[in-house]
């Protein structure tokens, strides 16, 4: 079973919130340009340009073969995603773009597996049909994590109750429907992302009747696209939306992860008494790394990185960078994966690469990931 798998099938074996400007901003609801670089690769004739080759020298060539692949696979930790790491590892990119993407990993040194995105969600067709969204990420080589809202902002009278008694079904089936058709099909849906805040309007103000809409959606939508993953994804940290967010649970049968969104703020890891309050604080990194465990799921941080602005930032904290690496390899077979979150277009302030706004937790970053 290789590491991507062992989260794609479901299952495992037997303080106060950020801003609400931490959320990413939404590109707009139109036709994307290029669908940007994929994978590609050149098919050799080795009988060809080699000519005839005897039986003998066949097995030879085979031994070789499958000793260097092992070799490979013993030298990335046993490793066999796209990155090399014991887990998998992924982005949000700055510009939300496969170009993006593909940039970041070259700078890194190392492949993505994991991109997160996010389509706009004022009205009900840019949440179950984003076709500029799918097209420009269809065909990557990459496992799209989606963040995607139960209800729209911007169309008066929706509410989760409505949602809780089946009156927007219609639009989740869509949503399989079209998502599947562009062959993203087996994406992560992030779906009500962070709900336990109250910067959303699918907030848990009433956990739960936004259970049962969550149970609502997952059903609807499976009924058209029942390969996809979802991910139950809290925000690190008590929030003031809802204190206990394991009230709003919809249950082992409709999560196929647990997720949570941890930056470097609230409070920020610059010191060794921040990071444990981050780590084995109240409703911290390993307290949902004990209730996916419980529930037989694994473990996902979608949105995680440093954080350059606003009230409680780490700013340029690559000592973050490193606790957060040392987490991912620590507990690396109760990972599904983690994204780290580009932001220098958006209020976190904090980006790596080239020209980085926090250089020395770029350094780490590179020299870690």
């Amino acid at each position: 079973m290789t590491h991507r798998t062992k989260w794609l099938g479901v299952s495992r074996p037997s303080a106060a919130p950020p801003s609400a400007l931490l959320a990413p901003a939404e590109p707009p609801d139109e036709p994307a340009g290029s669908a940007g670089p994929g994978r590609w690769m050149a098919r050799l004739s080795w009988r060809s340009r080699l000519g005839p080759v005897p039986v003998l020298g066949w097995l030879a060539l085979a031994v070789v073969v499958v000793t260097v692949l092992a070799l490979f696979v013993a030298g990335a930790g046993g490793s066999t995603n796209l990155s090399g790491l014991p887990w998998d590892s992924g982005v949000y990119p700055e510009d939300g773009t496969p170009a993006g993407a593909a940039a970041f990993a070259a700078w890194r040194g190392r492949p993505l597996d994991v991109v997160d995105a996010w389509s706009a969600r004022a009205t009900w067709a840019q949440i179950d049909d984003p076709t500029w969204l799918y097209q420009r990420w269809q065909g990557q080589p990459y496992t799209m994590a989606f963040g995607v809202p139960m209800i729209p902002e911007g169309v008066p009278g929706v509410s989760l109750q409505a949602c809780a008694n089946g009156a927007y079904d219609a639009y989740w089936r869509e949503f399989g429907q079209v998502i599947t058709s562009y062959g993203l099909g087996r994406s992560v849906i992030r779906l009500g992302w962070e709900f336990n805040g109250t910067w959303y309007v699918w907030k848990a103000t009433d956990p739960a009747v936004w259970a049962q809409c969550w149970q609502q959606i997952v059903t609807a939508a499976r009924a058209t696209a029942p390969n996809l993953q979802w991910d139950w994804d809290v925000n690190r940290g008590v929030s003031a939306g809802l204190a206990n967010p394991v009230l709003a649970y919809p249950g082992n049968a409709y999560v196929s992860m647990i997720g949570v969104d941890s930056y470097d703020s609230w409070p920020p890891a610059t010191t060794a008494a921040g990071w444990q309050t981050q780590l084995n604080g109240p409703q911290g990194l390993n307290y949902w790394l004990r209730f996916a465990k419980a529930h037989g799921k694994l473990l996902s941080v979608p949105e995680w990185g440093n954080v350059a602005t606003g009230t409680s930032a780490g700013g340029d904290d690559p000592q973050y960078v490193q606790d957060m690496r040392d987490f991912f390899a620590a507990n690396a077979a109760d990972i599904a994966f983690e994204c780290n979150f580009q932001g220098y277009q958006s209020t976190t302030g904090a980006s790596y690469g080239a020209d980085p706004t926090v250089p020395r937790a770029s350094a780490a970053y590179k020299a870690g990931f």
